[in-house]
């Protein structure tokens, strides 16, 4: 992997040879990061300290690209790097979420925390030549500054993404469907097929599912949409999924909208358990929603609720019309949408769980054999996203795709003494233990809990739970159990 100063330039030139020489058939990604508040960061550091950080930044890059990559420092907080021979479009925004890791992993510098946004474009759908491409990833990052900075954006995702699907199994369609929009390829193909075909050819479910919310935004005209959760879902994972139209970006918002909002969320929650056309001038709807839509200038909004086992509220997608023009929908035509957005929620839990199961087949299959329950389970999310034999049998299935606190222990919330809270994520050998009564399998356990280990697949907890019903004689002892103690201490 090459790497040179600004002034130099000669790595740059070397990306631009590559590019306009290019005639075999292959994927390149041209990725542009530019780091977010270098200039207030440097401030008050000092030029020195920054270099300092900007070595480390260096040496987060050789681990992530590969020798046949070129990464250019243009300037000081921006970079550009062509990817090279790309297996399949989605390793590109792979690639990518690890550069955004990496910084997000780094050490706060004087209590302020280093991101960068990342814009993409690929070869050759985005262009053939390397100013056009470097353009349009510029364009791209822009796209990811304007939307809160510290995520990425592939130029025209959700397109660039069907292109790639008719580009895989059918070559020669490539030419007649790139110089279409999305509307006239939507003519002769569902919504469902479309984000099915999507969630099945994309390396990253999020970022199919980013895409998908592109599709959603363009096909049924709405400005911009974003991904709704009360608790338990990583900021990053909100943030992802969001996408708007030019002009209508989630730029940064005061502690006091930010409240407003979370309240009209909670309200509609309440309210509506399917997808619902919300208009901010119809008086059925609750006089708070129609106050804080009002504030920010939103004149509809169309609110699908996410469902998880049994009635449990897992969030939502919320789209939002900012425009004067409002968007009329019969009932029937909202219950179509409905249909299709359950059926794109049910490949998405799929795709994601195979994907699951295929990257870790090693170690799933070691669980498979363990005589006790075993659980992967998402820190962030506590979302299961893995159950070994004997955990199926107990029940059902073994609740996968539901959230432990739910399954477990009957809550809506996540547990206070959860050790997923407290186990460290920068420590690999981070570990907790917490013992109590297991509503899904009706017996008293003791669960052992530690990081899966496997690099792309951070914020995976392994749960060992060991029926301990036979230790339990009285109640004191299960009081002390419910409570936390450990077997020992019995």
């Amino acid at each position: 992997m090459l790497y040179e100063s600004y002034e130099k330039r000669k790595e740059e030139e070397q990306i631009e040879i590559v590019i306009n020489s290019e005639i075999d058939d292959v994927l390149h990604g041209i990725l542009v990061i530019n780091l977010d508040n270098y200039a207030a960061i440097l401030e008050k550091i000092g030029q020195e300290r920054m270099d300092r950080v900007l070595k480390k930044i260096d040496d987060a890059f050789r681990l992530i690209f590969r020798g046949s990559d070129v990464v250019v420092k243009l300037k000081f907080d921006e970079f550009i790097i062509l990817a090279r021979n790309l297996k399949e479009l989605g390793d590109v925004e792979f690639l990518a979420g690890k550069v955004l890791d990496a910084l997000r992993k780094m050490d706060p510098v004087d209590d302020m925390q280093l991101t960068c946004s990342v814009g993409i474009s690929i070869y050759p759908f985005h262009g053939i030549k390397y100013e056009e491409l470097k353009s349009k990833a510029y364009r791209a990052m822009f796209r990811a500054k304007a939307n809160g900075r510290d995520t990425l954006r592939l130029y025209d995702s959700a397109l660039t993404k069907i292109l790639y699907h008719d580009y895989v199994f059918d070559k020669k369609s490539y030419e007649k469907y790139k110089k279409l929009n999305l509307y006239e390829m939507t003519a002769d193909k569902s919504l469902l097929e479309i984000c099915a075909n999507l969630l099945m050819d994309d390396r990253d479910a999020m970022a199919a599912m980013h895409a998908i919310l592109e599709i959603g935004c363009l096909y049924l005209g709405f400005s911009r949409v974003y991904f709704y959760a009360p608790e338990g879902v990583n900021k990053m994972i909100r943030k992802q999924l969001t996408y708007a139209n030019a002009g209508f970006e989630y730029t940064a918002e005061s502690e006091v909208m930010k409240a407003l909002r979370e309240d009209m969320q909670i309200r509609i929650s309440e309210r509506y358990n399917s997808l619902a056309l919300i208009d901010s001038d119809d008086e059925k709807v609750d006089e708070e929603v129609r106050l804080t839509l009002k504030d920010k200038d939103i004149n509809q909004i169309l609110y699908f609720p996410l469902g998880g086992g049994g009635d449990i509220f897992r969030g939502a997608f919320i789209f939002e019309n900012m425009s004067v023009d409002k968007i009329g929908m019969t009932e029937e035509e909202l219950l179509k949408i409905d249909e299709q957005m359950r059926s794109i929620q049910a490949y998405f839990f799929s795709s994601h769980t195979k994907r699951f199961a295929k990257e870790n087949m090693a170690k799933l299959e070691l669980f498979e054999n363990i005589p006790a329950n075993v659980y992967i389970i998402d820190a962030e999310t506590h979302e299961i996203e893995f159950a070994n034999q004997k955990a199926r049998e107990a029940v059902d299935g073994g609740h996968i795709g539901e959230l432990c606190y739910s399954t477990f222990c009957h809550k809506s919330y996540a547990c206070e003494n959860c050790p997923l809270k407290t186990m460290d994520l920068k420590d690999e050998h981070s570990n907790g233990v917490l013992s109590y009564y297991n509503f899904a399998t009706r017996e008293w356990c003791y669960n052992l809990y530690s990081w899966l280990g496997v690099y792309e697949n951070e914020g995976k907890a392994v749960m060992i739970s060991v029926d301990v019903s036979g230790f339990v004689n009285d109640l004191n002892q299960i009081d002390r159990l419910a409570s936390g103690t450990s077997l020992k201490d019995l």
